[in-house]
C-alpha cells in the first residue's frame, strides 16, 4: 500500500487557507553550510552539495515584522515541539534563509487537536500552537483512535489471514 503523504498535504492546505496572499514557502532547509563548501563552491551550489545532510522545517513565512517556522503534524504531536526548538536555533545560522532580515522568530505547530499536556509543553518551548482541521484529517484521526481497539484488532487480524489465504500482500 502507497504511503500516504498526510502531513505535507496538511501544511500545504493550512498555508494556503491562512496565508492566501502568498509570501511563504513550504519544505525549507535550514542550518549552516560549511563555509569551505562556501568558498570553493558558492553559496547556492554549495546548498545544492550539502542539502542531503540539513534538516527541513516544513514551511516558513515572512513578514517585515516577523519570522515564522512552521511545523505540522498530525500525529507524533511532541516531536513537533522538539524540532521547532532544534530548529529555532538554526534560524539565525542559516546563510540562505528566504527572506530572513532578522525579524523575531516564532515557532509555530499546526495540530488537529488540542489536549492540555500538548500546551504546556508548547509554552515551555516557546512554540505557537494553531488547531487546524480538516473533515479529510478528521476521519484519519478518528480512524488511528479505532486503531488500538480489541474490534479493530480482530478486523485486522481476520483482514491478515484472509490476506495469507489468498497469496495477497
Amino acid at each position: 500500500m502507497a504511503r500516504k503523504e498526510r502531513e505535507r498535504r496538511y501544511i500545504s492546505e493550512y498555508m494556503k487557507e491562512t496565508f492566501p496572499e502568498g509570501d511563504y514557502q513550504l519544505n525549507v532547509e535550514l542550518g549552516p553550510i560549511p563555509q569551505e563548501y562556501v568558498d570553493r563552491y558558492g553559496l547556492k551550489k554549495a546548498a545544492a552539495r550539502f542539502r542531503p545532510t540539513r534538516p527541513r522545517v516544513d514551511a516558513i513565512k515572512w513578514t517585515p515584522e516577523a519570522y515564522y517556522l512552521i511545523e505540522a503534524k498530525v500525529r507524533d504531536i511532541k516531536t513537533g515541539i522538539g524540532d521547532l526548538t532544534y530548529y529555532g536555533g538554526m534560524a539565525d545560522r542559516t546563510s540562505d534563509l528566504p527572506y530572513y532580515d532578522g525579524q523575531p522568530i516564532i515557532k509555530r505547530l499546526i495540530v488537529p487537536f488540542m489536549i492540555e499536556w500538548i500546551r504546556v509543553a508548547a509554552d515551555a518551548a516557546g512554540v505557537e500552537v494553531i488547531v487546524f482541521m480538516k473533515d479529510w484529517i478528521e476521519e484519519y484521526v478518528k480512524e488511528r483512535q479505532n486503531y488500538f481497539t480489541a474490534e479493530y484488532r480482530e478486523k485486522r487480524a481476520e483482514k491478515m489471514r484472509l490476506r495469507q489465504i489468498f497469496g495477497v500482500d
